[in-house]
């Protein structure tokens, strides 16, 4: 074997390492992500299906050991309280003909420790025909897959968690994007060229982080890069075959999110490009021309056969989804008009020129403008398919009246085009001879200030912003829509200091958020997890886990009395930034001059005739703290509309206006009774040591029960803050 061939062979090897380090670094990071909040019914629906389809069309899991829970009554998904006893028998009948006591039932609830392998997400609720009536929302393919993962991985072989079986679907699929664009990249420009491009994919923030815990983009992105490198190789290279796995690899990424269909423009203009630019050698391939025509029909029917709400009416159900899709995809927020430039949004230009670390972001820009260059005066069909690929998903988003949040995760698609632009980018520095050794130094140092980067924040690369922002907590005083947002991967990190710090039989919940974003299993398995737990003023303890970005959320009281109230215990925080916090309710835990509240007088009280009804101005004579408005009224031949509001003043002209509804209490019904004090005759509003002089409290609607026969409490902190 000559020298030429071993090198050839050793080229080869290499560009394999960058892909198989991000797989092997992705499946040992697997415990540090948490679980996106979408993900739980994405992984009930993919259960429900691949059951149907494993069984020959078992429509329920009957046939399955039961999973261990521990009321009949209780159901964690859907937030509905459990009762639990650690001394007594458990709220449970007949469970199975045994009456099991707290700390002998709560180790069920770990199929590892009762040998009971089945999924926490094969919830009996969500079975097969729920699923097919209630669906209205993305396609199932990828759900189905990350089930597979789960049954393969988690309850035959036993090598992955619950959870983490189905979060390795995620990484296995980015994995095999990375490879994709390392082969490509090394076809069409050399080893160190791939190197750098897998290397900027694998290293891109959000790729990366996401790529843990996100069941719907990243795999998007993998699936939608994969079609477009097969076309490409088998259209070039007189593959046939290579046409017929990317129409498979089409399916999967219609059948995850309707994205894919942007591929269209994407492959319909490239080969446009090609066939009248290029010297097409392969035109009269009769298996090529077969395959191409076919490519659709194969495409549609696995996007068909692989997704059981289809099946009974096929165009209707199709329609509602591709209704569902306009609703999400088209009416700017109102967050995004500061982007608008004559009605297009520069909104993801910006994020992804934040969000991008800069040495990746100036590699991708040359590769970009070279192949611009290469496109219009090279004929250069790749480095057009390249630019492509980029652009249209980025352009979708930002054409006028289009819909986007959450940064640029909805069109993750664009990050493997812009990897391959980063090497291509390398290739053409490259060509400066003079000072190729430096080029190659400088971008090899890049790429390991990247890496350092990344370990720095990890595992919450998912809320990185670069230098040209001044980082997270630039992009935060900038006022950057949804910085800081983890899509709820920053829980696992609350979980986990909960988990080791938390003494035993402790109270957690969440302030905000539904009990499904974080998988109760994930518990040590003496701590009660229940939104119940939430006490506020009486502080009876409890830990209250909670995101923390510039959602509107954070304004709310339920979340604000222990923000305002309480010094954290703990915190995950990035650039200094924290985008997470837990609390625990106690005194010990109270701000100095937090913990003692007194009861005040009105000065002056007066009622107002307005458009809809009358409204009650509440003058306390100079600013307090407040903590608490209680009117107790009565509820005879009167009514309370939905609307209505409280409203705050220190001066009495300008007004701020509460965001919690007066129309219910601002805590769970299910503890207001004994925290919050709401009835039928008592109306209650909390405020989280607000400071103001004025109330107001405008019921909006005529014969208000709130201002029948009122006696008015008041009560704030005893000394200002």
């Amino acid at each position: 074997m000559s020298k030429f061939s071993i090198l050839k062979i050793s080229n080869k090897i290499i560009i394999y390492i960058v892909p198989i380090l991000f797989l092997i670094i992705g499946t040992v990071t697997l415990s540090d992500f948490g679980v996106n909040w979408d993900e739980p019914f994405h992984f009930m629906r993919g259960q429900t299906y691949l059951h149907y389809f494993l069984t020959g069309g078992e429509k329920d899991y009957n046939s399955l050991p039961e999973y261990p829970r521990i009321n009949t009554n209780c159901d964690y998904i859907k937030d509905i309280p459990c009762t639990f006893s650690p001394t007594g028998p458990l709220d449970r009948e007949n469970y199975n003909g045994k009456n099991l006591r707290y700390e002998e039932a709560i180790k069920l609830l770990y199929p590892k420790d009762s040998n009971i392998w089945r999924s926490y997400y094969q919830h009996d609720t969500y079975d097969f025909n729920y699923i097919v009536k209630t669906e209205n929302g993305h396609p199932a393919i990828g759900d189905i897959l990350a089930a597979a993962f789960n049954y393969v991985f988690y309850q035959k072989l036993h090598i992955l968690g619950d959870i983490e079986s189905y979060h390795f679907f995620e990484v296995f699929t980015s994995f095999m994007v990375v490879l994709g664009v390392a082969v490509i990249t090394y076809l069409e420009f050399g080893l160190f060229s791939s190197i750098v491009a897998s290397a900027s994919l694998a290293l891109y923030p959000l790729f990366f982080s996401e790529s843990h815990f996100n069941i719907k983009d990243p795999p998007e992105a993998a699936f939608f890069g994969l079609t477009i490198i097969f076309f490409y190789i088998g259209v070039t290279k007189n593959k046939w075959l290579y046409l017929i796995i990317s129409s498979i690899f089409a399916a999967f990424a219609v059948g995850t999110k309707f994205n894919a269909f942007f591929i269209i423009p994407i492959l319909g203009l490239w080969l446009f490009y090609y066939l009248i630019f290029i010297k097409w050698k392969h035109r009269n391939n009769k298996l090529l021309f077969i395959s191409l025509l076919i490519y659709p029909f194969l495409t549609a029917f696995i996007f068909y056969i692989l997704w059981p709400y289809l099946w009974s009416k096929p165009l209707d159900n199709f329609l509602d989804i591709v209704l569902f899709y306009k609703q999400i995809g088209t009416g700017t927020p109102v967050e995004m008009a500061q982007y608008l430039y004559r009605g297009w949004n520069t909104y993801p230009i910006v994020w992804i020129f934040y969000t991008t670390p800069v040495p990746i972001l100036i590699l991708s820009i040359v590769g970009f403008l070279v192949s611009i260059y290469l496109s219009l005066f090279k004929k250069n069909s790749f480095a057009f398919l390249v630019i492509l690929w980029f652009s249209i998903p980025i352009l979708r988003a930002s054409f006028p009246n289009s819909a986007i949040y959450g940064g640029v995760r909805q069109l993750m698609e664009f990050v493997p085009a812009m990897a391959i632009l980063a090497g291509m980018g390398t290739y053409y520095l490259l060509q400066v001879k003079r000072h190729y050794k430096l080029i190659v130094f400088i971008i090899f140092l890049s790429m390991l200030f990247v890496t350092h980067e990344m370990v720095k924040i990890h595992p919450n690369q998912n809320v990185y912003f670069n230098q040209l922002v001044g980082g997270l907590s630039g992009a935060r005083d900038k006022k950057i829509p949804y910085w800081g947002n983890s899509y709820g991967n920053a829980y696992q990190q609350g979980l986990d200091w909960i988990n080791k710090n938390a003494e035993p039989n402790a109270k957690v919940g969440l302030p905000i958020s539904t009990m499904g974003n974080i998988p109760w299993i994930k518990f040590r398995s003496d701590i009660e997890f229940n939104n119940t737990s939430w006490s506020g003023p009486k502080r009876l303890g409890e830990y209250e886990i909670e995101l923390n970005f510039d959602w509107p959320s954070t304004s709310w009281y339920s979340f604000a009395y222990y923000d305002v109230y309480l010094n954290p215990v703990y915190e995950v925080k990035v650039d200094d930034v924290p985008i997470l916090k837990v609390w625990k309710n106690d005194l010990v835990h109270t701000k100095d001059n937090y913990k003692e509240e007194t009861q005040y007088l009105p000065k002056i009280i007066t009622y107002n005739k307005n458009l809809l009804g009358t409204d009650l101005k509440i003058d306390m004579g100079t600013d307090i703290s407040l903590t608490k408005l209680v009117i107790n009224h009565s509820k005879i031949n009167c009514q309370n509309g939905l609307l209505g509001y409280i409203a705050l003043s220190n001066d009495g002209k300008n007004w701020r206006r509460e965001v919690d509804p007066i129309t219910y209490p601002q805590v769970a019904p299910s503890v207001n009774g004994s925290i919050i004090g709401w009835d039928d005759t008592n109306f209650v509003y909390m405020f989280a040591g607000k400071k103001a002089r004025y109330i107001m409290l405008d019921p909006q609607t005529e014969n208000s029960c709130f201002l029948k026969n009122p006696i008015i409490t008041i009560s704030g902190l005893k000394d200002l803050p």
